[in-house]
């Protein structure tokens, strides 16, 4: 597979309609205002709205991901390219949260700000990748979510505890034993839907749920080109089902767990037409790392807004912070990502 056979898909497009989403879910929490009644019910409902993208986000990773490591299953080229894709947009988003939104909307003085131990704390924790931090001495004060600069870093660190367990599925060679990794992925689903669902348990954790998405898309990935071949079928008779019963019945949560991957690999690997929105590049993790602090700026500077018109120019900002995070920092850092070379298609669980 090359590299224009791999973004020659629709993955891109899913991504930024699931950044923007959570950007429109977070709207509503931010300025404390009740969703339309559209989305204020079981089925749709903007409080989970957020959760649902981050579960897409997941999904195309466990995915894409798993299929990076097919292609050259190295720990060390593996790992270099995941901080590679995450961790530039990361230092541009932290950099930008301390020295722009920050010192612009914290009420410390500015020498109090910079040289906070909250703020050394914000700059490494995020960072690391491995642990998140979301405040700011003194930012927003004034709002519905004080000292909150960034709310979204919290899914940073649990997607790069994916990768490196997968790293590490395959540096044992796990993943190609069909047995062993078919029965490991079945038994971490199989705990999540009876252990952490909503809809036995009433009770939502994010830290067994999210990775199962990511599990589901890896083990798609695993079987590749079965699905390639069967996507179509199983979706056609299994969409229909699944959406009866999220309708129809209490499993929601479990109606949605098995929908959302087939339905978005499916969707994402769907050819795309080469365009000017394509050769622009995929700004969906910049939107998803500024869309929160940039809501945030905006709700501070007009409070008054309405609520339709904040939304709009928070998303419009989002766009433009994405599109320039790509640009000028994550595009350039993935120029590196073969400094190991390319690697070349392996054999996987199912072909």
């Amino acid at each position: 597979m090359t590299q224009k056979q791999i973004h020659n898909n629709q993955f891109d497009k899913i991504r930024i309609l699931a950044a923007l989403g959570v950007i429109v879910s977070h709207h509503f929490s931010l300025t404390g205002t009740q969703g339309p009644f559209w989305l204020e019910n079981r089925w749709l409902n903007w409080a989970f709205l957020g959760g649902v993208c981050v579960m897409v986000f997941l999904c195309i990773s466990g995915y894409l991901v798993t299929r990076s490591w097919c292609r050259q299953p190295q720990f060390g080229p593996y790992l270099w390219k995941r901080v590679l894709r995450l961790w530039p947009g990361m230092l541009g988003s932290v950099l930008l949260c301390i020295f722009f939104f920050g010192l612009i909307f914290t009420n410390l003085p500015a020498r109090e700000f910079l040289l906070s131990p909250q703020t050394r704390q914000f700059l490494f924790d995020n960072l690391s990748l491995v642990r998140e931090n979301a405040n700011l001495p003194g930012v927003f004060m004034n709002q519905g979510y004080a000292g909150v600069m960034n709310g979204v870093y919290w899914t940073i660190p649990m997607e790069f505890m994916c990768y490196l367990v997968l790293g590490a599925l395959g540096v044992l060679g796990v993943l190609r034993v069909p047995l062993l990794v078919n029965g490991l992925a079945l038994a971490y689903i199989a705990g999540f839907l009876v252990f952490a669902n909503y809809d036995f348990t009433g009770q939502i954790r994010h830290w067994i749920e999210y990775p199962a998405f990511f599990v589901a898309g890896s083990w798609i990935a695993l079987h590749n080109d079965w699905f390639m071949r069967n996507g179509k079928r199983i979706l056609l008779i299994a969409g229909p089902i699944l959406l009866i019963i999220y309708f129809f019945t209490p499993l929601t949560a479990t109606a949605r767990f098995f929908l959302i991957p087939l339905f978005v690999i499916y969707i994402g690997n769907l050819p795309a037409k080469e365009s000017w929105f394509t050769r622009l590049g995929d700004p969906s993790y910049g939107i998803y790392l500024y869309g929160f602090p940039i809501a945030q700026s905006v709700i501070a500077v007009a409070p008054k807004l309405n609520f339709w018109v904040s939304l709009s120019l928070a998303l419009i900002l989002a766009v433009i912070a994405g599109y320039a995070s790509w640009l000028l920092l994550e595009s350039r850092a993935l120029r590196l990502k073969n400094l190991f070379g390319q690697g070349t298609s392996k054999p996987v669980v199912s072909q």
